[in-house]
């Protein structure tokens, strides 16, 4: 009751010959500090400005021309951007598993585009009637980049998006399955440390770099350590590096002369495990 106290959140008042105690509801980090109140059950126009699945409609209309979407019932964004704005920090990650047409990446570039913040989001469909490659991920793409609307530019609001589809790796041991699954781990690893855009392809090495010029290079092999390390004084950045191996070395001692430049870190096991268990009898 103290705590609360002083933070303002506890009313004490005078009614009918008794005093009222009333705590105001918040959301609280594990921190204790509010990030946000709490949300009523039902919201109204009166509370805050908030659209119906007609707005939902109205929007994708507005991005894609004049197609029906009714049946979609696409969620309105401004509902969405509410609830994300509530419940998220600037650097939070939102994940919707249903996507749908994809109304929660739109708010998250919405907001981040709004606060400067450097929120992620990750959209799950089944791809039910098609609606992740015709809507989904046209319609984010389009955000991102820009678009026309009844002859006026709209502008991108900025960022990345990649598309991943599940696939399983066959694990017999041929050249195929080898390539399969480097490709694969490719695009994990970009994933994980947020580089998609692609700088250098080397015999047996790649370079991928972001917005915030934040370099990752990525080893198939070692014959293309030195090639790789050529190329990264060249460009004399700071580099997190994934090399592949089968014996789990670390290669620390082979970066020594660019250590500057590098940090080193291991592959994820559940890459790695797959990855010997096809290729060491190649």
């Amino acid at each position: 009751m103290e705590k609360y106290y002083k933070k303002w959140l506890i009313g004490v008042s005078f009614e009918k010959d008794k005093y009222q105690v009333k705590i105001k509801n918040y959301y609280f980090k594990d921190s204790g500090n509010i990030n946000g109140t709490i949300l009523k059950s039902i919201l109204s126009d009166n509370d805050v400005e908030i659209g119906m699945n007609s707005e939902g409609t109205k929007q994708l209309r507005n991005i894609f021309g004049s197609a029906d979407y009714d049946e979609m019932r696409p969620k309105p964004l401004s509902l969405i951007k509410l609830l994300v704005s509530v419940r998220t920090d600037k650097n939070s990650t939102v994940l919707d598993f249903f996507a749908g047409t994809g109304t929660t990446g739109n708010a998250v570039l919405q907001l981040n585009n709004e606060d400067g913040g450097t929120r992620k989001f990750i959209l799950c469909t089944n791809n039910e009637n098609n609606i992740c490659l015709e809507v989904c991920y046209p319609r984010i793409d389009k955000v991102i980049r820009g678009y026309k609307s009844a002859d006026k530019k709209i502008e991108g609001l900025r960022g990345n998006l990649k598309y991943f589809k599940t696939d399983f790796v066959d694990a017999n041991p041929t050249d195929r399955n080898k390539k399969k699954l480097v490709d694969k781990s490719t695009e994990m690893l970009c994933l994980k440390e947020d580089c998609f855009d692609k700088v250098k392809k080397g015999h047996e090495f790649k370079i991928f770099k972001n917005s915030q010029d934040k370099h990752l290079g990525i080893i198939y092999e070692d014959e293309g350590i030195e090639e790789f390390k050529k190329e990264a004084k060249r460009l004399r950045k700071k580099f997190i590096v994934y090399v592949f191996s089968l014996d789990e070395s670390a290669r620390e001692e082979e970066f020594e002369n660019i250590g500057d430049l590098v940090e080193l870190k291991p592959i994820p096991a559940a890459i790695l495990n797959v990855y010997k268990r096809i290729f060491k009898w190649i």
